[in-house]
């Protein structure tokens, strides 16, 4: 089974687990089928995922959920993120996590302490600036301007084969979106069930998960090109956004365990 994008987005997804990306459009609506869910459209025949084939599902827009099809991802540890019209995230279903709870009674125990909130701010920002740096020395490897980082930011453009010369925030909206799903999967891979994510309130980890991602993509999505001849990506195409993210799937899981281990290590002191 391949990563599917109703529709359709063929992903050549590896592995035995693939990610399922939902269109809400043309009544398309989710059920389930045994260990299955279900997909249907009008005038179109169902398509059926197995559950445990599944690694995590984006719905985004105006898709039509059963109870059961919820209540069946919840219960197979299926993370589903759910996304507006334009991509921004709504919210999200977890369900139980086979992983340790290393990570969660780190937390939990950050939050009892006075200086907790501050310690959980400090990563973000580490993490943040560790990020600027690599994306800094990427960018002027290949050419780009004299501060290429602050294109990310949306303030300026860069170098000479650049796709997005300045931030479009339509266009970081929706790969904020997709990157929610990724950072969903890697929560429930890191132990956060439904329930501890509940008790970690007010840290909203999994939001602040999706946009540290984001800076293993920034790299592609300034200076992303064709040969010649071939028009840039056009990322108000979410297929091509979809695309990018998937092809550098690897890469960003890497760096989301990496973001995900130093703050389980930066909690131990």
């Amino acid at each position: 089974m391949r990563a599917e994008y109703h529709g359709l987005l063929d992903e050549h997804a590896e592995g035995l687990r693939k990610p399922l990306y939902l269109q809400g459009q043309n009544g398309l609506a989710v059920e389930l089928d045994g260990p299955a869910l279900r997909i249907r459209q009008p005038a179109r025949a169902a398509v059926f995922y197995p559950l445990a084939r599944l690694a995590r599902v984006l719905s985004k827009g105006g898709v039509r959920w059963t109870c059961e099809a919820l209540l069946a991802c919840a219960e197979a540890g299926v993370p589903v993120a759910f996304l507006d019209g334009d991509g921004g995230v709504r919210g999200y279903l977890f369900g139980p996590s086979p992983g340790d709870d290393g990570l969660y009674r780190r937390l939990r125990a950050c939050l009892s302490r006075a200086d907790g909130p501050s310690r959980y701010a400090d990563w973000r920002r580490m993490m943040a600036d560790h990020a600027r740096r690599a994306l800094e020395r990427q960018l002027r490897e290949a050419g780009a301007g004299s501060d290429p980082v602050l294109a990310w930011r949306g303030l300026t453009p860069v170098g000479w084969r650049v796709a997005v010369g300045a931030r479009d925030e339509a266009v970081f909206r929706r790969l904020r979106g997709v990157l929610a799903g990724m950072s969903a999967q890697l929560l429930v891979e890191a132990g956060l069930s439904a329930a501890r994510l509940a008790d970690l309130e007010p840290l909203d980890l999994a939001s602040d998960l999706a946009e540290l991602l984001g800076w293993a993509l920034a790299g592609p999505v300034l200076t992303a090109s064709r040969p010649q001849g071939e028009p840039a990506p056009d990322w108000n195409d979410d297929r091509e956004l979809t695309a990018l993210v998937e092809a550098r799937r690897d890469e960003v899981f890497r760096f989301g365990r990496l973001l995900l281990g130093r703050l389980q290590q930066g909690l131990e002191v």
